[in-house]
């Protein structure tokens, strides 16, 4: 009896997909949209599905191979997955699906293969859409080549406060930061070159440490040190508004155990944040406003300051790097060859994940050029980004999906500075990009396992620091 059922199941599915399908002239629905997207060749499986379909048929070809799969989504197994991306310079993809009891057949797409590889993982912060208290969330590293994802930290295993802002030095996880909030807070720094602890980054000169950025040589951490608040439009359009009260940057050095105060990264007229360095650690990059108590007219403009690495000094004075009186900067990044700048603009503030307008924007450092990143620009929010070891990849955060959580999307950047079309991250099931209803943020690529020492961070133990005046 069983072995009938078997055949009529055989025959049936037989019957289903033998039917012939209409050809069409337009390219599939699918989502993720991954047709004409550059990928390194280690890449998870791009997992999709077609929209309105209750069966797909897909044959994946790099030229010498082909792989045929089928199902209610397209779901490519690992192994030949590899097979595929080994080798040719492209991957042709032709899909049938089945919609309202019609089988169709698309126009092929292409998927590019870039020789230029990525980083082992991405190491980002999932965090519920709370507004009030700290709801679950946690830091996680996703292996890139797979969909293995790990819980690094969570904030239920300790005192339900925030856990942000991890960082590493030029995507290496032998120099790390890490903040977590609440009764146990602190602030977990590890270096293999100048040790690990956890600190206590309260201080009378400074206002609580957040926004880090390391130096290329491992030895600072440079800081923004802002008093926060938010508040609520009453606006569809809008939902919330994150702005300073007060805002500067400090130096960490990591193997004294000092924070560095420079007064001229003090201003106490202006606000100052979100620091970074530039690839030979001469420069720092920040973006500075008026200070002002309507956040609407805050606009912060792109500086920078020379720095010399040997004695942890700043230069006499600051330089303006870009401005727009209609325009505000937030989250310079620089690549690590030293070649470009991306940085996040907006119409006003700093927290541009609120903003459904905010682009980013690249700089060109040899030329002095800047313009729109079109190829990663959607219509809704475009924020936090960090390039790879390699700088030839781009993470980035973008609310393109729904106007409500953030996804985090990959892009290949050229040797001329300019993107190709950027794909969203890979799932296991194309659905649990909708699924999961959490947003991804501070996403960084990072190119080693991160192993934290847990039982330190549950303990009391929270070693002060001390901090001096530069000048």
């Amino acid at each position: 009896m069983r072995k009938l059922v078997r055949i009529l199941i055989l025959l049936l599915a037989a019957s289903c997909t033998s039917q012939e399908a209409v050809p069409t002239d337009v390219l599939p629905d699918i989502w993720p949209d991954y047709a004409g997207v550059t990928i390194p060749r280690s890449i998870a499986p791009l997992n999709f599905e077609v929209r309105g379909a209750d069966a797909v048929q897909a044959v994946l070809s790099n030229g010498s191979r082909e792989v045929r799969v089928r199902g209610s989504f397209v779901g490519i197994p690992l192994r030949k997955w590899r097979s595929l991306t080994a080798a040719g310079d492209s991957l042709t993809v032709q899909v049938k699906a089945r919609i309202d009891g019609q089988w169709r057949a698309y126009l092929p797409l292409s998927i590019h293969l870039s020789d230029d590889p990525v980083d082992l993982s991405l190491v980002y912060r999932r965090v519920d859409p709370g507004y009030e208290t700290y709801a679950r969330m946690g830091i996680y590293q996703r292996d890139l080549a797979s969909f293995r994802e790990k819980a690094l930290f969570e904030n239920t295993r300790i005192d339900p406060g925030c856990v942000n802002c991890h960082s590493f030095a030029h995507c290496d996880p032998a120099s790390m930061q890490l903040h977590f909030r609440g009764g146990k807070g602190g602030t977990l720094i590890h270096s293999e070159a100048y040790g690990s602890d956890i600190y206590n980054m309260s201080n009378p000169l400074t206002l609580g440490a957040v926004y880090p950025y390391w130096h290329p040589s491992g030895r600072y951490i440079a800081y923004s040190v802002n008093d926060i608040r938010q508040s609520f439009h009453n606006l569809p359009s809008k939902v919330l508004e994150v702005y300073d009260l007060e805002s500067d940057v400090v130096l960490y050095d990591v193997e004294t155990r000092t924070i560095l105060v420079e007064p001229l990264l003090q201003d106490s007229t202006a606000f100052e944040t979100f620091p970074a360095f530039s690839a030979d650690g001469k420069t720092l990059y920040f973006c500075r406003a008026a200070a002002s108590d309507d956040f609407t007219r805050i606009r912060y403009h792109l500086y920078s300051i020379g720095f010399d690495p040997g004695t942890g000094r700043f230069d006499d004075s600051l330089r303006l790097v870009w401005d727009r009186p209609d325009k505000s900067v937030s989250f310079p990044r620089a690549s690590y060859d030293g070649k470009s700048l991306l940085f996040t603009v907006s119409d006003y503030g700093n927290f541009s994940i609120w903003h459904p307008e905010a682009d980013l924007y690249t700089l060109d450092l040899a030329s002095g050029d800047i313009a729109p990143a079109e190829a990663l620009n959607s219509e809704d929010t475009e924020s936090y980004h960090a390039w790879s070891s390699n700088s030839r990849w781009v993470v980035f955060s973008s609310r393109r999906e729904d106007g409500r959580y953030t996804r985090l999307y990959i892009a290949h950047c050229k040797e001329d500075g300019r993107f190709d079309k950027p794909f969203l991250l890979p799932q296991r099931r194309p659905q649990q990009n909708t699924l999961l209803l959490q947003s991804y943020n501070i996403p960084e690529f990072c190119d080693g396992p991160v192993r934290l020492n847990k039982k330190r961070i549950y303990s009391d133990k929270r070693t002060p620091i001390k901090a001096q005046k530069l000048r």
